[in-house]
C-alpha cells in the first residue's frame, strides 16, 4: 500500500491546497530515499494485484492525479475495499489494517495511528484528489511517522527530519 501511495501525491494534494506551504515542504523530501525505502514494511499487496491493476513497481510511480486514482481504487476492489468508484469502505479497510497488523504486530500502534488519522474523518484537499489516494498518502505519512524499522542511515535520519519540519503543514 506504502508504495502505491508515495510520497510525491504529497505535492499534488499540498500544492493544490495552500501556498502557505514552505517551499522545502512542496518539494520531494533531500536525498533520494522514500518513506518505504527507510520503513521497512512487510508486503501489504501483492505482485499480482500490481500487475493486474497497471500498476509498474518500482521506487517512485510514474504518473500523478487521476490515472493513479484509478490504479489506488482497482487494488482497494481487490480487497472489497471500496463501495463504489468514489467511495473508499472505511469500516472494511479499518478490518483489513487489523488483520494485516495481527500478522505483523510490530505495526499494530501505527496501524492504530493509520485508522485513527487516516479513516475516523474527512481528508481535506482539493476535489479532484479521490480519496483512495487522500487516504493512501495519510496511511503513508502517519505509518512513516510510526514505523517501528525504521532504517538507520544518514539518508534515512535526513528525510525523517524533513518528514518531522514539515509534520505540521499535513492536514491529519
Amino acid at each position: 500500500m506504502l508504495r502505491v501511495f508515495s510520497v510525491y501525491l504529497f505535492l499534488t494534494i499540498f500544492q493544490a491546497v495552500t501556498s502557505q506551504i514552505p517551499e522545502n515542504c512542496r518539494r520531494p523530501p533531500p536525498g533520494g530515499v522514500t518513506p518505504v525505502d527507510c520503513c521497512k514494511l512487510p508486503t501489504i499487496f501483492t505482485d499480482e494485484d500490481y500487475k493486474e491493476c497497471g500498476i509498474e513497481k518500482g521506487p517512485l510511480p510514474k504518473t500523478r492525479g487521476p490515472e493513479v486514482c484509478s490504479e489506488h481504487v482497482c487494488i482497494l476492489k481487490r480487497y472489497n475495499l471500496m463501495k463504489d468508484d468514489d467511495i473508499v469502505d472505511r469500516e472494511a479497510l479499518a478490518k483489513f489494517l487489523d488483520d494485516w497488523a495481527k500478522k505483523n504486530p510490530e505495526f499494530k500502534d501505527a496501524m492504530e495511528q493509520t485508522k485513527k488519522k487516516c479513516l475516523d474523518k474527512e481528508l481535506p484537499g482539493p476535489p479532484e484528489i479521490c480519496e483512495a489516494n487522500k487516504i493512501g498518502f495519510c496511511t503513508l505519512v502517519v505509518t512513516f511517522d510510526n514505523c517501528p524499522t525504521m532504517v538507520e542511515s544518514a539518508e534515512c535520519n535526513k528525510l525523517k527530519e524533513h518528514m518531522d519540519s514539515c509534520k505540521a503543514f499535513y492536514p491529519f
